[in-house]
């Protein structure tokens, strides 16, 4: 068989992932049973989260190796791109659960376990069936980006949320602690 027709075989058999094709769920401390599912469709971008192996070169005899020396998660920044409705529940949802990691008036930072929550990740296939997931684990979101607005545009206003976590795992995994149900399950 040729290299095309093994090509072709395989995508019959597989298919290919979809980038338009996956669901978000955010488990925060935030208490949002307002939202639902009315904001199920509003996700419009999202990533699955990178992982880096850093490595240090170490001299041994006449050679130079690449040595790991640990394992980094990317853990500083996920965006994920909001279409906002017009009463604005999902920025007001990203404030909330910001403002309960540090108060906007006194400034005074909370507990740590009471303001982290976790975030997965799914990708869908064709028919809407989950076919890998990633858990963020211990995330909060560290920055609304500014959202701009303007009389000479009609485009539908947009926020971007930056998530921070401290590691991600592959796998839906079970939320534990304060965190309740998800608040907001995204799909697109």
């Amino acid at each position: 068989m040729s290299n095309l027709e093994n090509f072709i075989s395989e995508i019959r058999k597989n298919d290919l992932a979809r980038s338009n094709r996956f669901e978000v769920e955010f488990f925060s401390p935030v208490s949002s049973t307002t939202l639902g599912q009315t904001i199920s469709v509003l996700c419009e971008d999202a990533a699955i989260p990178g992982l880096l192996v850093p490595y240090s070169p170490i001299k041994i005899g006449n050679w130079t190796e690449p040595r790991v020396h640990g394992v980094e998660f990317f853990g500083d920044n996920a965006t994920f791109t909001f279409y906002c409705d017009t009463k604005w529940n999902v920025r007001q949802y990203f404030e909330d659960w910001m403002f309960t990691a540090a108060d906007p008036t006194s400034k005074e930072v909370g507990f740590y376990d009471q303001y982290v929550g976790s975030v997965i990740v799914h990708t869908l296939n064709r028919q809407d069936k989950i076919e890998k997931s990633w858990t963020l684990i211990e995330a909060v979101p560290r920055n609304i980006s500014l959202t701009p607005v303007s009389q000479g545009n009609e485009s539908i206003a947009r926020v971007s949320i930056s998530l921070a976590y401290k590691l991600w795992q592959p796998g839906a995994l079970g939320v534990t602690n304060n965190i309740s149900s998800p608040a907001i399950s995204i799909t697109a």
